[in-house]
């Protein structure tokens, strides 16, 4: 934990503290919050040992906003102190800062695009590994488009994440692992009607440091990736529809000491269709399947698709909903491995004042395992409270 930061936060929630509520600074506005959090959770680590506890969070934040017509921004800086009441061993006093924006389309007037920086140092439950981790992780990443005539535009982007784990409560090994990715293609807007579509190249390098249960990831995938954007079902019907579809063929290239049973072209899809159904009720349905590297150093084939509803009666109360399917396949590893997973969550909140909001949330976790270690139910009740300043 850096503690230079956390005084630093400190003296910031103070100095706020004794401002009127969103502070202006510069174009935005800036935010001190409080939250304290109890969970009641069956599985304090997510396995089939797991046991029931109850954790008490409180997370000090501040959070900055900024939305123009040419610029939209926000980023927070909190740091989440946890207690078990069981599992002490659990204990952890993280830190968390984000930063992302966007440049709308149009407001280049040529360029458009968007950004994103994530940090993260604490202890966080892992579903892979079955078990809570000590990680740091840092990720960032940037896209732009650039208008080259009245419909058809360049699309490019890069990304890098850097997570390194070690385990905790009995767990020993130590990981870090890096993911770089970069793509460029073709992005042609409103090709037939509201419907655009677009296509690109893509390259993602994978490399580990080799731990202690290293099985040999370190490769590259690279592929074509093709997509439709817009309203891409009828406006009668859905009016304001916000889709994003799209597919790829990935070819994967690993080191050869790996078992190739999990075979190296695949298909690769990503997906968002948002949809207001009124003024009071918005769907969003999100799904994905690619590959993606675990905190053990094993290659996983991921699958999921997510469906949430989100309803505001009064301008007080908001009710949200999701429920989501994925299924987990650990390919070139010797120990096949297979995770089907149902999720559901619902949960209410309630802004008690302008500055003051209640929350309640249950979840429920269904993991089907060929591993008796992974093959278990979870279920949590959070309540929490939040005063701004």
């Amino acid at each position: 934990m850096n503690s230079r930061l956390l005084s630093l936060l400190a003296s910031l929630l103070c100095l706020t503290s004794f401002a009127q509520a969103g502070a202006r600074f510069g174009k935005g506005e800036i935010n001190a919050q409080a939250t304290f959090d109890i969970t009641f959770t069956d599985r304090a680590v997510p396995s089939a040992l797991g046991t029931s506890d109850t954790i008490y969070t409180f997370t000090p934040a501040l959070t900055f906003t900024q939305e123009t017509s040419k610029l939209n921004a926000s980023a927070h800086l909190s740091a989440p102190i946890s207690r078990y009441e069981d599992n002490d061993q659990l204990d952890s006093d993280s830190l968390s800062f984000g930063l992302s924006g966007d440049i709308p389309y149009g407001a280049g007037p040529k360029w458009s695009g968007s950004w994103n920086v994530s940090y993260f140092d604490g202890i966080r439950a892992n579903y892979f590994t079955n078990s809570n981790l000590n990680m740091e992780t840092l990720s960032a990443s940037i896209s732009s488009n650039y208008q080259i005539g009245r419909k058809l535009g360049l699309r490019s982007g890069v990304s890098y994440s850097d997570r390194s784990s070690n385990g905790i409560a009995g767990s020993s090994f130590l990981n870090d692992n890096e993911t770089t990715a970069v793509y460029a293609g073709v992005h042609a807007r409103e090709l037939l009607g509201r419907i655009g579509a677009y296509v690109d190249y893509r390259i993602q390098d994978r490399k580990t440091d080799r731990g202690l249960i290293n099985q040999g990831v370190d490769d590259r995938d690279d592929g074509i990736n093709f997509g439709i954007t817009g309203q891409i079902l009828p406006e009668r019907l859905f009016p304001k529809l916000e889709a994003d579809l799209s597919f790829g063929y990935t070819s994967t290239q690993t080191s050869e000491s790996v078992n190739r049973d999990g075979g190296s072209d695949r298909l690769t899809l990503n997906g968002s269709l948002r949809y207001p159904a009124n003024q009071k009720t918005n769907v969003a349905l999100l799904f994905s399947r690619g590959l993606d590297v675990t905190d053990d150093d094993r290659t996983v084939e991921s699958s999921q698709a997510t469906l949430s509803v989100d309803y505001t009666p009064r301008q007080r109360l908001a009710f949200v909903s999701s429920l989501g399917l994925s299924s987990n396949d650990f390919v070139y590893s010797e120990n096949a491995r297979n995770d089907d997973v149902l999720t559901f969550q619902v949960g209410a909140r309630y802004s008690i004042r302008p500055n003051w909001t209640a929350s309640a949330f249950y979840n429920l976790r269904e993991s089907d395992s060929n591993v008796a270690i992974s093959d278990y139910s979870s279920s949590q009740l959070s309540l929490s409270t939040t005063l701004s300043y």
